[in-house]
């Protein structure tokens, strides 16, 4: 959709929602004592302008009525789950948190099971992959689902890294390079939990806690393995009812590929987060309190945008009719989570903050041209013989070279572009690489973790060996970034705040919601992070 035309329907949600509120408060802001942050995956900015206009998710325009809409907010870049989500929660961008991707290259480690032993340089799969079992819903552990969802993750699939002398299995907490929110309330005192798609989200504990094992800074810790295959005890494991599941049981296919079965993936997190708000763990065995900080990311709407029977009709982005349907099984599910917070009596100290790691793009159909991986992209790739050590590709290519390659970065870049000058399409667009690249994401010749150079290819274009996928994330692309940013409480007015935010200003604003300061967070301190705008949070404490 183009840009112009999004322009419209937000000032339309402007118009008929926040209509001329003036002023932050209805009434004076009570202490927030509670942040439920909640990623709708995929869920742009013009996602809730539609569905409110329309009034097809009255619960998201129910939040409205009572909070800030940044109507002008953007993901990072890479917009991929992985960076998405944790600038959320540490205020950094991929540069300084060193996370680029769900699937990523380290070239100052070693390769899972290697003893440390020859070259370095290692893949780091933060997926499905580090889980014991990846087609099992509790990732292959019996306290997947009724404990630390970490406890799936196979010390023998993660890099090693040497320290001291000493080879050792580094886990995705360590992989970060700055601390978190989790981290910064934990070590308050404060009750910190979260729940997401893979095990591997134990990256969001942040740096610190034990080397060997599953991190400490997210108390309550629940992430059902979203790849998993949809056999009967999988289904099983959802608590949905057999009518619900009925027709669904399909070894070949995971939660991910289903749009009805996702939903059920998601009922199964929402239910966790109602235990939550009623004091108790995910389980609810347990009464530990609610949650200072917590929340949860919804996948229904991004396995609908994604789906052959979904997407949008028109570049207006009206959805079709599986889409509609998951963006209101994601606006009941909130509805749910609003009214338990209202019978707690939690709802006036609770900061509601509703936005997504991700768009997917392209919202135009029209546009879409799939790229295989395996027919075309890897064959160019191919072409450059022993350069090509690392790339991954969805509507975006980050590529990393062999060592000592850096400086033959642009010969490599000039072959792709002869291959496609010769009749190969690749997509292109535009490069990042150089100065522009350093600035951005840092320097590859002292950063092992920054690739080497990116492609962002023409807007639509798809890298994948799926040809039924219809959108896709991890570009640079407006549908791929402009996304959903909502903050909510009872006693905040309605307002529209139409300037440029990053959602990398969740993570302060959480801080100073909770009365801390948001420079406890290191990210915040060197990328200068701050606050979102238009709110006037408590005092510190």
């Amino acid at each position: 959709m183009h840009k112009k035309n999004r322009a419209v329907a937000l000032a339309a949600i402007a118009l008929q929602v926040v209509s001329a509120a003036s002023v932050a408060f209805a009434a004076p802001l009570p202490r927030i004592r509670h942040v439920l942050l909640l990623s709708i995956d995929g869920f742009h900015g013009v996602d809730l302008a539609n569905c409110i206009a329309t009034a097809t998710c009255p619960n998201l325009a129910a939040l409205a009525r009572h909070g800030v809409a940044y109507t002008d907010a953007y993901t990072t870049r890479p917009s991929d789950s992985f960076p998405g989500t944790i600038a959320e929660v540490t205020g950094g961008t991929p540069r300084t948190t060193g996370v680029y991707y769900d699937d990523t290259y380290d070239r100052s480690l070693f390769p899972p099971a290697s003893d440390c032993k020859g070259p370095r340089g290692a893949q780091v799969r933060l997926t499905g992959f580090l889980d014991r079992d990846s087609t099992r819903l509790d990732g292959g552990s019996a306290t997947g689902l009724e404990g630390n969802s970490a406890a799936a993750i196979d010390p023998a699939r993660l890099p090693e890294v040497l320290i001291g002398g000493r080879c050792r299995p580094l886990w995705p907490h360590d992989y970060l390079r700055v601390n978190t929110a989790f981290g910064v309330l934990h070590a308050r005192g404060l009750r910190t939990a979260w729940i997401d798609k893979h095990p591997a989200y134990d990256i969001l504990n942040g740096p610190g806690g034990p080397a060997g094992g599953p991190g400490r800074n997210i108390e309550d810790f629940f992430a059902p393995e979203i790849g998993a295959v949809l056999t009967a005890g999988n289904l099983e494991e959802t608590g949905a009812p057999a009518r619900a599941t009925a027709g669904l049981v399909d070894p070949h296919e995971s939660f991910s590929g289903s749009i009805a079965a996702v939903q059920l993936y998601d009922d199964l997190k929402v239910h966790a987060i109602l235990e939550q708000i009623d004091g108790r763990d995910h389980t609810g065995r347990q009464r530990v309190g609610t949650p200072a900080l917590f929340g949860m990311n919804f996948q229904s709407v991004n396995v609908a945008q994604k789906h052959a029977a979904g997407g949008y009709l028109d570049t207006r982005a009206t959805p079709s009719a599986a889409l509609r349907g998951a963006i209101g099984h994601v606006d009941r599910s909130i509805g749910r989570m609003m009214a338990q917070l209202r019978r707690r009596g939690l709802a006036a100290t609770t900061l509601v903050i509703v936005t997504a790691k991700h768009g997917n793009g392209p919202i135009d159909r029209t546009r879409l041209k799939i790229i295989s991986n395996a027919k075309v992209l890897t064959p160019a790739l191919d072409a450059l013989g022993p350069l090509d050590r690392f790339h991954v590709a969805d509507d975006v290519l980050l590529e990393w070279l062999a060592p000592g390659h850096h400086a033959q970065t642009q010969a490599v870049i000039d072959s792709l572009i002869a291959q496609q000058a010769a009749g190969v399409d690749l997509g292109i667009g535009k490069f990042y690489s150089g100065g522009e690249l350093r600035a951005l994401f840092g320097d590859p010749r002292t950063d092992p973790r920054a690739p080497d150079f990116i492609l962002s290819p023409r807007l639509g274009v798809i890298y994948s060996n799926n040809p039924r996928k219809i959108a896709e994330h991890g570009g640079f692309h407006e549908d791929d970034r402009h996304v959903t940013l909502l903050v909510s409480n009872p006693a905040l007015a309605r307002r529209t705040f139409a300037s440029r935010v990053q959602t990398t200003q969740i993570a302060p604003t959480i801080l100073e919601a909770l009365g801390l300061d948001p420079r406890r967070l290191e990210a915040v301190r060197r990328d200068g992070t701050r606050a979102l705008p238009d709110l006037s949070l408590t005092g510190r404490r």
